[in-house]
């Protein structure tokens, strides 16, 4: 990787909006400075107390960029309060490459369309974030406009990958859909053979309330067999299954060896589980499970998978079988992939493939135990009669197979491990479905938004441009005698003003256009105290009842969000607040600026910018003021107050003072 670093002191930060090369937290750099896309961490200083940031980002060089320029999304800009001119740098890093990466089914989109936009998304190949860390927020990726949040990112061994990643051409994406939003039929695959009795599996201490909870005051070296720790799993599928109702899921419990055998329902078939009773019955049938000393035959065991699918699944539901098994008396077969001993000729792996072609079949295995739980329990061993280094291969445990499966099956989940793997497959497998999306497409990368003359000349710097002056200056009159209208009509029509006067000062102050954003943030504050602090107290923040009104009509023209503009930029430029807060109120000011400017964080000395902005707010108010003065001129005046006999309770209409709450 090409050694990269920028930084305020040596470089221009430009920023570009819209559709284009630079977008999301992808940074367009000099093809001098770097000859390959790279992941990079945008390091950012803390102001006003608070700590420093590093923010994940894609590097992409890009033809006419100069060697002292780095163009930024104004958003991510704007969101980091990143500041061209100082308390920044930029540097490459080098970012692991999930091999599986699963994403969470967002608010929307039904399962199908999220996974059509994840395998179309033309930039989703090559994105960079960090996720897995306690000092990091989630990780959400951006495909085509929707965002999706990183669930979790697996190497090729299936262990859990933190930190800086990338996702590549190879990586395999996967989509979580939570069950409330999605059926799901299942067929649960559970290896009854003799070598799930090896009690290798290492028991946590158990709660009260826990399934096996026999183990709960075990000590930290206690073991429980395979069989057991696959029945304490399907106890927290159970449990996680009954929180989402009205999903149309079937289910299916399947024992197998060298033979099959309904476990439940108690005839071949499948039921939903969706009622006390069900569950019930399900949670009995799943204290049934016992191994037998045999051996197995998972073709025949996935056959009758896909039969029991087939035959008895809802329309419209994702298929799945979920295969658990040690892996144990699987041996090679001659001149093919890698099999278990069968009863018959079939090849488990291309059966598995037939049924994932033919009848959009999915497969999940789920590994018990591993070679070094299995190890570690064997040499524990040594005291017993006819003990050797070398146990049998009925014993070990054997995943090979179940990764060809899982392989050929769409590339759905594969997990292997001990209770703490097992139990968080099964209760991720309760609460929702995982549908493989595949590989991401490849990528197409758009070209760059500036021109090369706005790459040489920089940020804008203010204009004397005498008819941006008049412009101002109509603007401006035009919002303060509609201020003085209104002021006129609430006092004839309600009684009070809805306006609080204001000092000349004030209004001197608000004619004023800035040449910077300190300038900006200044002129915001007398703005702010003049429209909105001195504006009658009912009409400041919108409520779902308009009734809470004197003159009801009032609040379409100030509740509309152009008076709510002034409240979010000085929020946004004055207040301090928690990171969560933050970023909300960064989001709602970004749109509010690009709407009146063009981007999302102009410079700091973009005097054109901030004058647009200025300029955009006061055309608001002046039209806000007017269309109140129209409302408040068609509104009947109050009821007089009729003469009071002396010595008799006031009666009549009541004339509201001019008092605020």
């Amino acid at each position: 990787m090409t050694a990269f670093k920028h930084s305020a002191a040596d470089t221009r930060l430009l920023t570009a909006t819209g559709d284009g090369l630079v977008g999301d937290n992808r940074l367009a750099v000099s093809e001098a400075r770097l000859t390959t896309e790279s992941a990079g961490v945008l390091q950012v200083q803390g102001t006003g107390g608070a700590p420093a940031r590093s923010v994940a980002v894609r590097l992409l060089p890009a033809p006419g960029v100069p060697a002292d320029v780095v163009v930024a999304p104004a958003a991510l800009v704007q969101e980091h309060r990143l500041t061209p001119d100082e308390g920044w740098e930029l540097v490459s890093a080098d970012a692991l490459t999930p091999a599986v990466l699963e994403l969470e089914l967002p608010s929307g989109p039904s399962l199908d369309e999220a996974t059509a936009i994840l395998r179309e998304a033309p930039l989703l190949c090559g994105h960079v974030f960090a996720h897995g860390s306690e000092a990091l927020p989630d990780a959400w990726v951006d495909a085509s406009g929707t965002l999706f949040r990183v669930r979790q990112a697996l190497d090729h061994g299936g262990q859990v990958l933190r930190g800086l990643l990338r996702i590549g051409a190879e990586t395999r994406l996967t989509l979580f859909a939570p069950g409330g939003r999605s059926g799901v039929d299942i067929v649960v695959l559970a290896d009854c053979s003799g070598s799930m009795s090896i009690d290798d599996i290492p028991a946590a201490a158990r709660d009260e309330g826990k399934w096996l909870g026999r183990l709960r005051s075990g000590s930290a070296g206690s073991t429980i067999s395979r069989m057991n720790a696959l029945k304490d799993a399907l106890g927290s599928m159970i449990d996680a299954r009954t929180r989402y109702d009205g999903v149309g899921t079937r289910f299916a419990l399947v024992r197998f060896d060298h033979d099959q055998e309904p476990v439940f329902p108690a005839r071949w078939g499948m039921k939903e589980v969706a009622d006390a009773h069900s569950v019930q019955q399900l949670r009995g049938a799943v204290s049934l499970l016992d191994f037998r000393q045999s051996g197995t035959d998972i073709g025949r065991a996935l056959h009758k998978a896909g039969e029991l699918l087939h035959r008895y699944g809802v329309p419209g539901n994702d298929r799945l079988v979920v295969l658990v098994s040690d892996g144990a008396h699987f041996a090679p077969l001659p001149e093919e992939r890698s099999g278990e001993s069968l009863s018959g000729t079939q090849d488990p792996v291309s059966l598995m493939e037939d049924l994932h072609s033919g009848l959009d079949i999915r497969l999940h295995a789920v590994g018990i135990s591993d070679d070094s739980l299995f190890d570690r329990w064997w040499q524990a061993q040594r005291h017993r009669p006819g003990w050797t280094p070398q146990a049998h291969e009925s014993m070990v445990p054997n995943h090979r197979m179940l990764g060809e499966l899982v392989a050929v099956a769409g590339g759905d989940r594969q997990r292997i491990g001990g209770l703490d793997v097992l139990e968080e497959y099964f209760a991720e497998l309760g609460s929702g479905v995982v549908r493989a999306v595949g590989r991401p497409a490849r990528p197409r990368l758009p070209r760059l938004q500036l021109t090369s003359r706005e790459l040489a000349a920089g940020p804008r710097r203010a204009t004397s441009d005498p008819r941006q002056r008049r412009t101002w200056e109509a603007a401006v009159e035009e919002a303060l005698i509609a201020y003085s209208r209104v002021c006129e009509a609430s006092r004839a029509r309600l009684g009070y003003q809805l306006l609080r006067s204001s000092p000349p000062d004030d209004f001197a102050r608000l004619r004023r256009q800035c040449a910077d954003r300190a300038d900006f943030t200044a002129w915001l504050s007398v703005t702010y105290q003049v429209f909105n602090e001195r504006l009658h107290a009912p009409l400041r923040r919108p409520r779902k009842d308009p009734a809470v009104l004197d003159l009801p009509a009032l609040s379409m023209p100030f509740w509309d969000g152009r008076m709510a503009q002034l409240h979010e930029l000085r929020n946004f430029y004055h207040h301090d607040r928690d990171m969560e807060e933050r970023a909300e109120h960064n989001r709602i000011a970004g749109v509010i600026i690009q709407k009146h400017t063009g981007s999302y964080a102009p410079p700091e000395s973009d005097a054109d910018a901030w004058r647009a902005l200025q300029l955009g707010l006061v055309r608001d108010l002046a039209a806000l003021l007017n269309e109140a003065h129209s409302i408040l001129d068609a509104a009947p005046g109050p009821d007089p107050v009729p003469a009071v006999p002396e010595g008799t309770a006031a009666g009549g209409a009541r004339i509201k003072s001019q008092g605020y709450d």
